[in-house]
């Protein structure tokens, strides 16, 4: 739900793919895709992710209104109170800088061969979290005559750490019919340890452990898949499209998706108790 605040100036020069994307969101997808490494040490686990990296398809520039969308947020309303624009907050009408970008993916491995991989990051939208959502393939039996809805797996990083699925589950009794059920596990319980981000990197840091930072190789993966968008938008010197501050994603953004029944993932609130 934040704004750029007093970052306007250093924002402008970088813009959400550059800022989220290419470092924090790509790190994220990785983790979720990579095969088992061979053992848990740093290597291990890093030589899996930078085979994934190395083997999401790049995105052809060409096309790339089918594959990546962006926006910036334009004044709204944020828990009761109005915030401006982003481009009022720069002072710059002429600025097509994402505060909004999305990318769909795809990884050219035998496992992932034709699964959509969406992610976005964005300043003002109304919620402020971190997840990872995954949608199960349609069973290949449908229970019922409309069938049912497919299930799904939701991994929430902040501000809740917690493991959620959506399941569909036929309703007890003679009709043939289903109906979502919810499964909530909270991974942080009360009197665990919070500890910042920061903090725990700077103690790897001191203590010679670097699973958590960067090889080049992947650096490198990443740059080489994200450079050509920002190359591209820095010459697309179009009105960017407006989304006002406080609400849920564009509806415009549904131009990367491959079906009509595909969109962004809310349904599961990861700020509360399950309902």
């Amino acid at each position: 739900m934040l704004g750029v605040g007093d970052r306007t100036q250093f924002y402008d020069a970088t813009g959400a793919l550059r800022d989220m994307i290419q470092s924090h969101i790509l790190q994220t997808l990785a983790l979720t895709a990579m095969e088992m490494p061979k053992d848990l040490t740093p290597e291990g686990i890093r030589n899996e992710k930078i085979k994934v990296l190395e083997a999401i398809r790049p995105i052809p520039v060409n096309e790339l209104e089918k594959h990546a969308f962006r926006a910036q947020y334009a004044a709204g309303e944020i828990k009761g109170e109005k915030v401006p624009g982003y481009l009022e907050e720069l002072g710059n009408n002429d600025s097509v800088v994402e505060t909004y970008a999305a990318l769909k993916l795809f990884i050219d491995n035998p496992r992932w061969k034709g699964v959509p991989f969406y992610i976005r990051t964005a300043k003002r939208l109304h919620e402020a979290d971190t997840r990872i959502s995954i949608r199960f393939k349609k069973a290949p039996l449908q229970l019922g005559q409309d069938g049912q809805q497919q299930n799904w797996l939701i991994l929430g990083i902040q501000p809740r750490e917690c493991i959620k699925m959506e399941i569909q589950s036929k309703i007890p009794g003679l009709d043939i019919a289903t109906r979502t059920i919810q499964l909530d596990a909270a991974n942080r319980q009360e009197g665990d340890e919070s500890i910042d981000a920061y903090e725990a990197l700077l103690l790897n840091l001191i203590e010679g452990d670097n699973s958590h930072y960067l090889h080049i190789s992947e650096v490198e993966a990443q740059w080489r898949l994200v450079d050509p968008i920002i190359e591209a938008w820095a010459k697309d010197r179009k009105p960017v499209h407006q989304y006002p501050a406080g609400s849920r994603d564009p509806e415009a953004s549904k131009v990367i998706f491959e079906s009509e029944d595909q969109f962004w993932r809310y349904s599961i609130e990861l700020g509360g108790d399950a309902h």
